[in-house]
């Protein structure tokens, strides 16, 4: 498999549908007016960027998302990666590592020095993802749905 990992910022009705394809497989349920919007609304302009990798016909296979971030305690913006989700047939290509990459160097580039991934999976694989490629646990988040 070619991997080529592309920012995607203007969203065709099979890119949503296969966003929301990935999304799904993380257990969320979401629909595909529901994912353009929230796409549509992901922005550079609103700090955010988002990777599509391709198979061969043209379908996105993995995404990534991510955000910059400022904090009271730092000068420096935090590069935190929001979405990373590789479908099965992309998996053991080095796509989930690709995209990594590509949201490293984009951190570095907006001048980011802290990295944060959110791994809410409930799997072990995807934790070790992370703590391959030297990312490790910082903290514990909250949560409160109201």
């Amino acid at each position: 498999m070619t991997l080529a990992v592309e920012s995607v910022t203007t969203w065709s009705e099979a890119d949503v549908a296969d966003v929301t394809a990935l999304v799904r497989l993380l257990g969320h349920e979401v629909d595909p007016v529901d994912m353009r919007s929230r796409l549509e609304r992901l922005t550079p302009t609103a700090g955010h960027r988002t990777w599509l990798v391709r198979d061969e016909e043209g379908r996105a296979v993995a995404v990534a998302g991510a955000q910059v971030t400022f904090a009271y305690v730092s000068d420096e913006p935090t590069a935190q990666l929001l979405l990373l989700v590789v479908d099965e047939s992309a998996r053991r290509h080095g796509t989930g590592s690709a995209l990594l990459a590509t949201f490293e160097t984009w951190a570095a580039e907006q001048g980011a020095r802290r990295l944060s991934a959110v791994s809410a999976a409930a799997t072990d694989s995807a934790h070790r993802f992370y703590q391959k490629r030297g990312y490790h646990e910082a903290g514990v988040r909250y949560t409160r749905i109201v």
